[in-house]
């Protein structure tokens, strides 16, 4: 029970440190806020139960929701935030805490964040390349419709070049014999 007792006391330190680091803008922090304490009460129960199917969820959302231009500029914004997100924790941890709950917490939640983080990078990947598919299969159709057009303009071409080639031809041909 005294871990979930030193996860309790640094609740509210972690929530605030990690929001104020994390987040800019007041509107985005309120956001941010919440979905900070959903990670948290899901962190408190995977401790409790040593089952991280119950940070699932979050990380799901959390792993495919690259924004386009996140994607386009090659950014992996997730993966950042739960790196800084392990960063910080340690310092809440040894700021709240003292050295042996320190050590008892760390040692809890270290490997879950460490599970997390290459949930979420998978995650990143599999949107990334979902993306990466989708601009390719858009490429390949402007390639085709690209290639009809290059196709319909040398049929047409040719059409109207044989025409006046014909009479030419016919003129050489009627020249010749008369």
């Amino acid at each position: 029970m005294a871990i979930q007792d030193s996860l309790q006391k640094i609740h509210t330190p972690w929530v605030e440190r990690i929001s104020r680091e994390l987040a800019r803008g007041e509107g985005v922090r309120a956001g941010f806020v919440e979905q900070l304490e959903r990670f948290y009460n899901l962190l408190e129960q995977t401790v409790m139960t040593g089952d991280t199917a119950w940070l699932d969820p979050i990380l799901y959302d959390w792993g495919h929701s690259p924004t386009e231009t996140n994607l386009e500029e090659g950014e992996y914004f997730v993966s950042f935030v739960m790196n800084r997100m392990i960063a910080l924790t340690m310092e809440v941890v040894r700021e709240n805490l003292d050295h042996e709950e320190a050590l008892e917490v760390l040692g809890a939640v270290i490997p879950i964040f460490t599970h997390s983080l290459s949930v979420v990078v998978r995650y990143e990947m599999e949107t990334r390349v979902a993306h990466i598919s989708s601009e390719l299969n858009a490429t390949q159709v402007k390639l085709q419709e690209l290639d009809h057009n290059k196709s319909n303009f040398i049929s047409v071409a040719a059409h109207e070049l044989k025409t006046p080639l014909t009479l030419i031809e016919g003129y050489i041909h009627d020249g010749g014999c008369g």
